[in-house]
């Protein structure tokens, strides 16, 4: 149901640029500032659109309901459900920040990268709940050309969205070619539109192949042969609807279907490459082994939090150049220290079941590739940062691994059950770069960013404690469930829950955000306590899996508080 919404969410899209109806409401999340404007033509067009995503929102919010109560101990699942709990606030806020800024090229194809990859989410995990037992197979050599279909999709789906942010959309008025290849060295946008086209038959090429391989490999695995002729088919519909453009004058019809064909295309082909994907495929270990030092799903979060700083010291949109520069400088900063850790932490690894198949600890990875891959990353980090943003938003990312490697990992996480305590001040860190990023310096209330996710980083990361106390037994480290025991531990959970509700509060109390951004906090405060209190309350059996829900909570938490932010400068309501 919700990948069904989420298309119909992006499917309209398509329909809102064809008919230039995005600005028919010039403000968000209203309609000239009414919540049932005056219903002309454009009006109804943009304003089904947003209609459509509230639904899809509802549908999203459900299956991540679902997937917690189902499905909570298959981790494939809830990481699929997270991150579509986290793309879809990202696409709200992306779409409040088009219509702001009045539609720029750039913000308008990011906000169809956004959709495109939740739909491809939804996709996925659609494949995994109907086929779970696909990730204990092996991946065939195939699965790569698959791989580079869908990727070569997204691209292109991303180059139709440049050819009508340029305008070049009715440039080329025939159909291969566009009045005669000399005219390629007059027109830029006809070399715009025609570069599009030569994308298409690369990735139309890719397409075929994959199709033809799955389905020569269609009894390896379910569903691999529909599949196969499904994508073949929406593949030509595709290629016919884009020729017909030109050859009907670019009539509404066409110009609507083949936005709408193309992201059924996107889909079709994301689940061609997940069904033919398994999970030991030893193709390629390497790359994916030096992706998992980066540890990339903490490293998301870190960004949404740095992003969340950039917003507020930006009080609406920050530079795009800048907030391209801070994400890759972020990330590279936030991937090198989660290989520096995996270095260090390698000895506690080997012990502890959770871990044990990590890249260094079953030996797949070199202990000095992995130093000199989080030593580059960390250089990558502070020359982007330095050059591209400031020197401060570059020392403030530096001094974040160096704190996280010397103080957390080497002295406090081998020492004292309060090692999370203070420790968690590194991933309090990503806030102070985003905010010194726009600003250039640091002031009350980036310190006040700070301080949410240093009081939020104890009770999330003892949730996740008491899920694997046993592991930390196994490797002698003292974390507070191993040293004062689990009842302890959901006291001190529920205390640092009921500490962030107030703190949060803070931010509204000084006049940097206002009321959309007060609800958010308290209504997620007061179900982050609710959490606790339940774990604290539960019986010795009930606990371990209510701490999964505080854990899982928690991460939702974090991200949706600065997905608020975000909304609310931009917004300022």
């Amino acid at each position: 149901m919700s990948l069904v919404a989420t298309f119909a969410v992006v499917v309209w899209g398509g329909v809102v640029r064809v008919t230039g109806s995005g600005l028919a409401c010039p403000d968000w999340p209203l309609c000239h500032g009414q919540f049932l404007p005056s219903l002309d033509t454009a009006t109804r067009i943009e304003w089904t659109h947003r209609f459509l995503a509230i639904v899809s929102g509802l549908a999203v919010a459900a299956l991540v309901l679902w997937s917690l109560l189902r499905y909570r101990a298959d981790r494939r699942v809830l990481a699929l459900a997270i991150v579509a709990a986290v793309l879809y606030p990202l696409q709200a806020v992306l779409g409040a920040i088009t219509v702001v800024l009045e539609l720029p090229p750039e913000w308008v194809t990011l906000h169809l990268a956004n959709a495109e990859l939740l739909l491809a989410t939804l996709t996925i995990l659609a494949v995994v709940v109907r086929w779970p037992e696909l990730a204990r197979s092996r991946a065939p050599g195939w699965t790569w050309l698959a791989l580079a279909a869908a990727v070569g999709t997204f691209v292109l789906m991303l180059s139709g969205a440049y050819v009508r942010g340029a305008g070049a959309t009715a440039v080329c008025v025939t159909w291969p070619l566009c009045q005669g290849p000399i005219e390629l060295l007059y027109a830029n946008a006809a070399t715009i539109h025609m570069a599009h086209r030569y994308v298409a038959g690369a990735v139309g090429i890719l397409v075929i192949f994959a199709c033809v391989e799955a389905w020569r490999h269609r009894r390896d695995a379910p569903g691999l042969g529909p599949l196969a002729i499904a994508t073949a088919a929406i593949f030509s519909a595709q290629v016919a609807i884009g020729a017909a453009n030109p050859l009907t004058g670019f009539s509404p019809w066409a110009l609507g279907a083949h936005p709408a064909a193309a992201s059924l295309l996107w889909c079709s082909v994301v689940a061609l490459a997940a069904v033919s994907w398994r999970s030991t495929a030893p193709q390629g270990q390497l790359v994916r082994d030096l992706i998992a030092l980066t540890k990339p799903a903490i490293m998301s979060l870190l960004l949404v939090t740095a992003l969340g700083g950039m917003f507020l010291a930006a009080h609406g949109v920050p530079p795009f150049g800048i907030l391209v520069a801070t994400l890759v400088g972020g990330a590279a900063a936030s991937g090198g220290a989660a290989s520096l850790n995996h270095y260090f932490d390698r000895d506690l690894d080997e012990r502890m079941r959770r871990t044990r198949h990590r890249p260094l600890p079953a030996h797949r990875v070199s202990t000095r590739l992995a130093v000199a891959w989080g030593v580059a990353l960390n250089v990558v980090a502070f020359v982007v940062l330095a050059l591209f943003t400031n020197l401060l938003a570059a020392s403030l990312a530096i001094a974040g691994t160096l704190f996280y490697i010397l103080v957390y990992t080497l002295w406090l996480k081998r020492t004292t059950a309060q090692n999370i305590v203070i420790g968690g001040a590194a991933g309090a860190v990503p806030p102070l770069v985003g905010w010194a990023a726009i600003t250039g310096s640091l002031d009350l209330a980036a310190w006040l960013l700070f301080a949410i996710i240093f009081f939020w980083t104890p009770a999330h990361f003892w949730a996740l404690a008491l899920l694997i106390r046993d592991d930390y037994e196994r490797a002698g480290v003292p974390m507070l469930p191993v040293v004062r025991g689990d009842e302890a531990t959901t006291w001190n959970i529920l205390a640092y829950a009921g500490f962030l509700l107030p703190l949060t509060i803070f931010l509204f109390i000084a006049g940097d955000l206002g009321l959309l951004y007060l609800g958010a906090a308290l209504v997620l405060g007061a179900v982050f306590i609710a959490y606790a209190w339940r774990l604290l309350r539960a019986g010795e059996t009930r606990r371990r899996v209510l701490a999964r829900g505080v854990y899982l909570y928690s991460l939702v938490y974090l991200a949706l508080l600065f997905v608020a932010i975000m909304v609310d400068s931009t917004l300022r309501l």
